[in-house]
């Protein structure tokens, strides 16, 4: 059945818009969750779980756009894309008039009561799977002296049933307070607490929030589908690199389709697109900065020998060798302006170490370990390192120099396809990600005494992760996309 409009009892509706009903939206038997383990526990929603878009790609269109609603319709996506796509990791794309037999989310505007036609993707494909009114005629008169507040607030909140949320007042756990009657169709799994201000609660003194997620709207939104991504361009084959050489300094790069290497930076106000580096590799990169202008970046040749290409400051030195031949590219990481690390897996699957003082690189040595895939390095204060990789049994593995000797192996478990990236955002902080077989990124936290447990993070990623930390407390993590894009996310105490 349709979840039609239903009248709201109290006087919040007529004392904001004069409406004498609320947003309508349509049924459907969903359920909860992104069917991994979620270790957040805060956010509220009342989710759809079998109903969640996958992959998280959504395409959009609308069924009878008017030549004079355009402008209408530039409301509803910037409303859409402002909110749930902004503050989570689904990408609305298309937004065209429909093709005949299209699939995603069918738009159909008509001055009836909004609503949505189920939860999540059982509307996939459907005829007017959303309904949006954009005239108010007959419907919502008053809305046509506040038709943009209107249309926006509407839009995010069918949106929202779109994406596979019930409403929040239909949950077992709504307190007395709230009055308003269930409508529409239920989930089958709440996340959290009961939450007054969400966009899809009948009883927000907020008409549905005005159009703006709540905190816990937003958290609960990246634990279905989740943290946000920005694509950074690029036609690219192998995982990113990146290096920071500040707080307002990050230098990406990767393999492009020529297999040279590739770059581009962001400059503390906005990035500077791929340019090509030269040389050849047959590995994912790897960079770290050890001052605020140098940069190293290490890969493997055509040869299997890992390679070195270095900023000086003003200038790319030439590509230069440092022997050996390995079963994977290198990972690096720097604990002081003449200090170099670099780590790579040999033809007998251990861990090899090679390292610069200053002056001169020392031999390769083994390190031991058997590991199937590149390892990841980082550095958090002097004298330290921690390396981590996929083991033969798929789980991550840590070694760590703590000064005067090696100490390890341990196992973090997980199940990954991936060679795991590793960031430091502070003395003795560890931050691990990976890479499942559903091709969704996992982290690990390590807060100075013990590690948080797998939390997955959601993304779509073709790639290995890479990460950087920039300043304390911040993290930047990037993956390549499907299409050969770099995408990136970043986290400020919260992604």
């Amino acid at each position: 059945m349709l979840m039609r409009i239903a009248a709201r009892r109290g006087g919040v509706l007529l004392a904001a818009l004069g409406l004498g009903a609320m947003v309508g939206c349509g049924n459907g038997t969903q359920t909860t969750g992104p069917g991994e383990e979620m270790v957040n526990s805060e956010a509220e929603l009342y989710v759809a779980s079998t109903r969640l878009w996958r992959p998280m790609s959504i395409p959009v269109c609308w069924e009878n756009p008017g030549a004079n609603d355009a402008t209408q319709r530039q409301w509803v996506r910037n409303a859409v894309e402002r909110t749930w796509a902004t503050r989570s990791g689904v990408r609305f794309t298309g937004w065209g008039t429909c093709a005949a037999g299209a699939m995603g989310i069918r738009l159909n505007i008509s001055d009836v009561g909004p609503h949505a036609k189920g939860l999540g993707n059982s509307i996939n494909g459907v005829a007017a799977g959303v309904v949006l009114n954009f005239t108010f005629n007959n419907w919502g008169q008053n809305c046509q002296n506040t038709r943009q507040y209107c249309i926006e607030t509407i839009a995010v909140h069918e949106f929202g049933h779109a994406l596979g949320y019930a409403h929040e007042h239909n949950r077992a756990d709504t307190p007395a307070s709230c009055t308003e009657p269930p409508q529409g169709g239920n989930g089958d799994q709440t996340i959290g607490a009961w939450d007054l201000a969400s966009v899809m609660n009948y009883c927000n003194p907020q008409w549905a929030g005005d159009g703006n997620l709540s905190v816990t709207d937003q958290v609960g939104a990246q634990q279905t589908y989740g943290i946000p991504w920005e694509s950074l361009g690029g036609n690219l084959t192998s995982g990113p690199a990146v290096a920071a050489r500040g707080t307002n300094r990050l230098d990406v790069f990767a393999r492009g389709t020529d297999n040279q290497l590739w770059q581009a930076y962001w400059t503390g106000t906005g990035w500077f697109s791929w340019f090509p580096l030269g040389g050849t590799l047959t590995s994912d990169p790897v960079a770290v900065s050890r001052d605020s202008t140098r940069i190293d970046v290490f890969a493997k040749g055509a040869d299997n020998a890992i390679h070195q290409t270095s900023w000086t400051g003003t200038t790319w030195t030439a590509w230069s060798s440092l022997g050996g031949s390995f079963a994977s590219g290198p990972a690096v990481s720097s604990w002081g302006a003449n200090r170099l690390d670099v780590f790579a897996r040999g033809t007998d699957n251990q861990v090899w170490q090679s390292y610069w003082t200053g002056s001169t690189w020392s031999a390769w040595f083994s390190l031991g370990g058997t590991i199937a895939s590149d390892p990841a390095a980082v550095s958090w204060g002097s004298g330290r390192i921690d390396i981590f990789a996929r083991a033969t049994d798929n789980t991550i593995v840590q070694k760590y120099w703590n000064g005067t000797t090696w100490v390890g192996w341990s196992s973090l478990g997980g199940n990954f396809i991936s060679s795991p990236t590793v960031v430091s955002r502070g003395a003795n902080l560890l931050d691990v990600f990976a890479r499942t077989a559903d091709n969704a990124l996992w982290s690990n936290t390590w807060n100075g005494a013990s590690w948080s447990g797998w939390t997955w993070l959601g993304g779509e990623l073709a790639s290995a992760p890479e990460g950087v930390s920039k300043a304390s407390g911040h993290m930047d993590v990037f993956y390549i996309a499907a299409d050969g894009s770099l995408r990136h996310s970043w986290y400020r105490s919260g992604w």
